[in-house]
């Protein structure tokens, strides 16, 4: 029955890969080309390829694990653990493509641009004193997949491997990320082959099936190990990893059972508090009381002395007051005496400017008129 069952739910996902793999950039393939199978040589490349993925993932865990377990600091312990997640996450999108062959260069340039990066690059001290680690796992991979290369690409070999190093030395990583664009398009037009003369047969159906089936048995495996390094990244960032969540749980039911000692004995602690508390506030009255009284014989204490104080200072303000409006009463009549003289002085000079001046006009003018009359007459006569 349970045999019945899964070989049951195997057709459904195969018919599922043929029924939708048109929609799938890894998985185009003519159903009419089955017929025509894909080679010795990429067969054997892809296996290659494939096997080499396993070695890669093993060889980055291994190193970033002893990283992490040799150094104590945090920061180097994060780059270990981004290192091991970025590298295997491109890794495993570069070695499982159709094309064998582009998925062989495209890991080879990944491997060999990941070496670079860790010993001689911006990536050289990203891992303290354990960055030989890093660096001899990554020559190691660089010598297997350059084993891979020589036995699939033979006598095209060192075009191949002039084409790695112009993309090795022009566009090397400069951080963690590690993603780079496939060479597909690259890779031929550095060929001179146009697009029209490329091969796109991917093999016949039992040879994409066998592909198929690599990859879900790498790729599932690969990826429930990329969700825990994911979760490990997230502890890791959010500093949870340094919890110990034993001791917190331990703590935690210490405290829970002390909580329900409390809550059983609580009738006779709050009996107890509320006598305690009634006594207190007894206590806290009577003292009330005696500062409240102790503040009244202070405050009648001080009125009286204000009250005293003010009298005195009022009988020195009012015999200053007389001593000032005396003076200032003298002062104003001297002030107004001078004043009147002035007046005075000045209405007598008005007066005869008034009366005078007239005067001396008028017998001035008559004097005047007399004397030409005068004049006149004796030349008259």
């Amino acid at each position: 029955m349970y045999s019945n069952r899964w070989n049951l739910f195997i057709g459904v996902i195969l018919a599922s890969v043929l029924l939708f793999s048109g929609s799938c950039s890894l998985l185009k393939f003519n159903i009419e080309s089955q017929s025509t199978p894909l080679g010795p040589d990429k067969l054997k490349t892809r296996m290659h390829t494939h096997n080499y993925a396993s070695a890669f993932f093993h060889e980055v865990m291994l190193a970033s694990d002893s990283i992490m377990n040799n150094e104590a600091d945090r920061q180097i312990q994060l780059n270990a653990l981004v290192w091991k997640i970025n590298a295997a996450n491109e890794a495993k999108n570069k070695i499982f493509q159709t094309n064998p062959e582009i998925a062989l260069l495209d890991t080879w340039i990944l491997t060999t641009s990941m070496t670079d990066y860790l010993k001689d690059g911006p990536g050289a001290d990203l891992f303290g004193n354990s960055q030989i680690i890093a660096v001899e796992a990554s020559e190691r991979l660089l010598a297997k997949i350059d084993t891979i290369a020589v036995s699939s690409f033979k006598n095209n070999y060192e075009e191949a491997k002039t084409f790695v190093d112009s993309i090795r030395e022009n566009e090397p990583y400069q951080s963690l990320d590690f993603y780079r664009e496939t060479v597909y398009d690259d890779w031929y037009r550095y060929q001179n082959i146009p697009d029209s003369l490329v091969d796109a047969t991917v093999g016949t159906l039992p040879e994409v099936l066998s592909d198929f089936s690599s990859r879900m048995t790498i790729g599932t495996e690969q990826t429930l190990r990329q969700t825990q390094w994911n979760g490990e990244l997230l502890l890791k960032q959010s500093k949870l990893d340094s919890l110990n969540l034993q001791e917190m749980s331990d703590d935690f039911d210490k405290r829970f059972e002390e909580l329900i000692i409390v809550l059983r004995n609580s009738g006779r602690i709050m009996q107890n508090d509320a006598v305690v508390l009634r006594m207190d506030i007894n206590r806290f009255s009577r003292n009330l009381d005696t500062i409240i009284d102790s503040l009244f014989v202070f405050a009648k204490s001080e009125l009286a002395l204000m009250r005293d104080s003010l009298s005195v200072e009022r009988e020195a303000i009012m015999l200053d007051i007389d001593k000032t409006s005396n003076k200032l009463l003298k002062t104003a009549l001297e002030e107004l005496r001078s004043l009147v003289k002035d007046i005075l002085f000045y209405v007598l000079l008005i007066l005869i400017a008034i009366l005078f001046i007239p005067f001396a006009l008028g017998f001035v003018t008559g004097r005047v008129i007399g004397g030409r009359k005068k004049k006149k007459k004796e030349l008259e006569t």
